[in-house]
């Protein structure tokens, strides 16, 4: 167990692997999905994230009350191709159930992934999050800096 308990005194945090919770808490990534997913289908590719997990480049954690999972994240921890020597991590996902989300569970997981992270060699973090939402407002009040813009389309 990476953290404790939170306000309620009963949330844990635990790494997890993906591969084998992702398909346990389905009902709560369909519910990032759609809140905060894009306009194609959700599928989670499984052998990926057990391939990434696998090889040292990703880690997951689960916030947990009682039986339950109320926050799941992920991250990747990479070497930047532009930089051999610089460890980044990445989101891929961060997610709370609206009624975990008095800022203790989410947070709990920024700084359990933020450990993690550093434990794991990383020198910089970069979370990916819709602009103008309260994580980004929360993000950028503890730190963190927007560097980059992400557009798309389809093709």
């Amino acid at each position: 167990m990476i953290g404790v308990s939170d306000t309620a005194g009963m949330t844990k945090i635990i790494q997890c692997d993906p591969a084998e919770w992702i398909p346990k808490i389905r009902d709560l990534l369909d519910e990032n999905w759609a809140e905060t997913g894009f306009d194609f289908d959700f599928d989670p590719d499984i052998s990926a994230y057990r391939h990434l997990y696998e090889s040292g480049y990703l880690f997951a954690l689960a916030a947990i009350d009682q039986d339950e999972v109320v926050g799941f994240c992920t991250v990747t921890v990479v070497n930047h191709p532009h930089s051999k020597q610089m460890v980044v991590a990445s989101n891929d996902a961060l997610f709370v159930r609206k009624i975990y989300r008095n800022g203790t569970t989410a947070g709990r997981l920024i700084l359990a992934a933020e450990a993690e992270a550093k434990a794991r060699g990383a020198l910089r973090f970069t979370w990916h999050c819709r602009a103008g939402t309260p994580l980004s407002d929360v993000l950028t009040r503890h730190g963190y800096q927007p560097v980059d813009i992400v557009v798309m389309k389809g093709l």
